[in-house]
């Protein structure tokens, strides 16, 4: 017998809800700032990822309402395909501590999508290493950028 799969919307509920339990101020509005961007990326990005059955899906979901669709009809597999879009322009945010916040989150939803076995690890291995190579590149380069300014301000 095979078990439901959870789809993206409660998935990214109750991720973000952990995320800013006990935060407040600029620290709750970058995290909530994160999870519409994502919120955003899946609905604008879908078609670019998903197979033509999840396409048909997915319009007939548009037909009864078009906000949120995809988090309410989609899966975790589908989540990771978003994600390794996420962790690229145009989706990542020009200022730098934004963009650090949501190479984080991006980085700890993730591990809780593979915790929670939400996803056949070994079939998605291809683009959970994607995404891996993805934020780290990405975390690089905020380095680089950071460690320019240090060297700027210092001279």
């Amino acid at each position: 017998m095979k078990t439901q799969r959870p789809t993206i919307d409660p998935i990214l509920r109750q991720f973000f809800d952990d995320s800013v339990a006990n935060k407040s101020g600029l620290a709750r509005s970058r995290i909530e700032l994160v999870e519409r961007r994502l919120r955003e990326c899946l609905e604008s990005e879908a078609e670019r990822i998903l197979v033509s059955d999840d396409k048909e899906i997915l319009a007939a979901e548009r037909q009864f309402a078009w906000e949120g669709a995809v988090a309410r009809t989609m899966h975790a597999d589908d989540l990771i395909f978003i994600l390794m879009l996420f962790v690229r322009d145009p989706w990542l945010p020009d200022n730098p501590v934004q963009r650090a916040t949501q190479l984080r989150l991006t980085e700890y939803l993730t591990a809780q999508v593979l915790t929670a076995r939400l996803i056949d690890q070994e079939q998605m291995s291809c683009q959970l290493i994607d995404l891996r190579v993805g934020i780290d590149r990405e975390k690089a380069a905020l380095r680089r950028i950071r460690r320019d300014e240090r060297q700027a301000n210092s001279s």
